[in-house]
């Protein structure tokens, strides 16, 4: 029997029998079972799951994740599962990490499971760099940009997933910061700090010169990270105006020699400023001293009406 069909009717059986609350697919699903008889379920469908490449999806397997996490199964099948789950990361769509939360005041989707995954991935990973971490890098940002969208979804839950990964699993962080901008809009009402912990991730080097320009004008940001910015975009236009060249050293002198002058001209204009300001103080004097003076004849009279 092929593996993808045997993976398919797992699927279904499943769907059709766990928990409505982690699947959301059966509405009459057995209310009855127990933790226990769920937690062993849950074993069972995972060892009988085929190796075989692309014989389940990625869906399925964190919607079993999820049921695995709420069953508290085995701890070396569940991580044999996020494992399994990390590295078909690689070949996966944003869709395909949609997973729905059902309580009242949880997020639409479910990004801890998510971010879980990730991290699992990247210890898989990290002894043995591959390029495809690059896929993945944009396989999450555009499943934040879109869980972003969400007011339920908080601070940490969003940080969490946008730190998850290693900083060159991303050529660019342009899509990141795609992702951040959207959290930061529809949550206006986050603290400065909140704001803070959102933009940690992002840093001026990693940005395009059109993600940049972009920045320079996003109120939504931080101030403190606002300020960074500006500050390494002024240092960054600065080295490229005395980049090199054949010129550089011509132009460098020019330069040199165009701040003098303008130094001696500011220094001469400057020095007549000080003299006038000099002669001013001097006039100050003068009618401070004659005020003194009146000051006290007007004493001297008060004393001689009252003798």
């Amino acid at each position: 029997m092929k593996s993808e069909l045997v993976g398919s009717c797992i699927a279904h059986w499943s769907a059709k029998r766990l928990s409505r609350i982690t699947f959301g697919l059966d509405q009459l699903t057995a209310k009855h079972m127990t933790q226990q008889l769920q937690r062993v379920t849950t074993e069972c469908l995972i060892k009988l799951l085929p190796v075989e490449e692309n014989s389940v999806s990625c869906n399925f397997l964190l919607h079993l994740l999820k049921v695995a996490l709420t069953a508290k199964i085995n701890s070396e099948l569940l991580n044999m599962l996020e494992r399994r789950i990390g590295f078909m990361l690689e070949q996966c769509r944003v869709p395909d990490l949609l997973v729905k939360n059902f309580g009242d005041n949880d997020s639409v989707h479910d990004v801890g499971i998510i971010s879980r995954v990730v991290e699992s991935y990247v210890s898989s990973v990290s002894s043995n760099p591959t390029p495809k971490i690059f896929a993945v890098g944009r396989l999450v940002d555009g499943y934040l940009t879109l869980v972003a969208r969400d007011e339920a979804l908080g601070v940490k839950s969003f940080q969490s997933l946008a730190e998850a990964l290693p900083k060159d699993a991303r050529y660019f962080d342009d899509n990141l910061y795609r992702a951040i901008d959207m959290y930061l809009k529809i949550h206006p009402h986050l603290t400065e700090e909140e704001r803070l912990s959102v933009c940690r991730s992002l840093e001026y080097h990693r940005l395009s010169q059109e993600a940049r320009e972009h920045v320079m004008k996003n109120n939504r940001l931080p101030l403190k990270i606002m300020t960074q910015f500006v500050l390494l975009e002024q240092v960054n236009r600065t080295r490229s105006m005395t980049a090199s060249g054949s010129n550089y050293g011509r132009t460098k002198m020019q330069a040199i020699i165009s701040v003098s002058k303008g130094l001696e001209k500011g220094w001469m204009n400057r020095k007549e400023e000080i003299k006038i300001m000099k002669k001013e103080v001097d006039k100050m004097k003068v009618q401070l001293n004659e005020l003194q003076m009146c000051k006290l004849k007007l004493q001297r009279q008060g004393k001689i009406c009252i003798n």
